[in-house]
């Protein structure tokens, strides 16, 4: 199936061509067993209590997600959604952004310090995981018939209410050299087998998913809302509707040449994609490790911040050079400073010797 991004014009992906089809802005999650506005719009309880609400920022009209003292992340294709970050009250001025070349995540720095912030989920085992998602899209529509059976559902009114769904991860997909975590919209073939099982739509894009490790139990931020399945009434362009579909049997999906009838003997439900954290770890930590350098005596220093995971997940070199050309690693004394959250401060110190021209840096790998 194709794939529609999630901005104040809807953009459909058709072919890698991106089309402009100029719908309404619409800002929250499409629940399968509910319609009712309020449903999911506060932090929820129980076994998903710290699942990820308290780390959502509003952002104009979409969602944030505070990752390290200063720095959050969002999609790259909502652009800047706002000068501000609005965060547990306070208000967070906008310095800069760092982008993911042909991806779509997106850090922003701000000049004030988060009082707290989600961890990032390292792994790469999300596949069949449980999840929760946060987005602000639209409100579930009118319902969607074919041959006499309801299908799903039309994307409603936007209302620019947060909201919070249950899904599960179905799929690791590679789409345009990056990774997206899929999760499908499926029906219960038993009574409350799937919880509060959602949907995306427009406006939900920026918002987070959230994956709990088995390590510490802790909730971290596993993706960032994307894309949605795309789908047609018939093989023509011009029958491309939006929906939160639990049935796609019956209708079209186009790979930018050719229509195909979507058939099978079960039903066959469209999902929504988010990009994957664990992929795109190494640069995320690059721009967070935000490092300052200084001197002291005959050490030059270089302070950072780095992610306290296994060196299986990311690996830190201090590297050196005298011409800015060529970089090699370099020996340090490495003072670590204070925690916070899954980041700790470390300052690495290297002797200047007879160097009259030392430039420090830090390379953050994915091993």
């Amino acid at each position: 199936m194709n794939v529609h991004l999630f901005t104040t014009m809807r953009r459909a992906v058709i072919g890698g061509a991106v089309v402009l089809l100029g719908l309404s802005p619409a800002r929250a999650v499409i629940l399968l067993d509910t319609a009712g506005p309020a449903a999911n719009t506060t932090a929820p309880s129980g076994p998903l209590a710290g699942s990820g609400w308290q780390y959502e920022a509003t952002w104009g009209g979409y969602l944030g997600t505070p990752i390290a003292p200063h720095f959050f992340i969002s999609a790259a294709h909502i652009g800047a959604a706002g000068s501000n970050l609005i965060f547990q009250g306070s208000t967070y001025t906008i310095v800069r952004s760092f982008s993911l070349p042909g991806g779509d995540l997106l850090i922003w720095q701000v000049k004030e310090s988060f009082p707290f912030f989600a961890s990032l989920y390292s792994k790469r085992d999300e596949l069949s995981k449980h999840l929760v998602v946060i987005g602000r899209g639209t409100q579930r529509g009118s319902e969607v018939m074919l041959d006499g059976s309801p299908r799903g559902w039309l994307w409603g009114p936007g209302d620019g209410v947060q909201r919070w769904g249950e899904n599960d991860v179905a799929d690791i997909i590679l789409y345009g050299g990056h990774d997206l975590i899929n999760a499908t919209f499926d029906q219960h073939l038993q009574p409350n087998d799937h919880p509060n099982e959602s949907h995306l739509s427009s406006g939900d894009s920026g918002g987070a998913i959230f994956l709990n490790d088995s390590n510490d139990g802790a909730w971290k931020l596993a993706a960032i809302n994307y894309a949605v399945d795309d789908l047609y009434t018939a093989p023509i362009l011009s029958s491309q509707f939006v929906a939160a579909i639990f049935d796609a049997r019956g209708f079209y999906s186009y790979d930018g040449m050719n229509f195909t009838r979507i058939t099978g003997a079960d039903p066959v439900p469209t999902g929504f994609y988010g990009s994957r954290i664990s992929s795109e770890l190494a640069w995320i930590c690059s721009v967070i490790s935000n490092p300052q350098v200084g001197f002291e005596g005959n050490f030059l220093t270089l302070t950072y911040t780095k992610l306290l995971v296994p060196s299986s997940d990311v690996i830190y070199t201090v590297e050196q050079s005298s011409d800015l050309v060529n970089w090699s690693p370099a020996t340090t004394q490495n003072q670590p400073g204070a925690i916070t959250g899954d980041l700790q401060t470390i300052k690495a110190k290297v002797h200047v010797g007879s160097e009259t021209h030392l430039f420090l840096r830090v390379r953050t790998t994915r091993p």
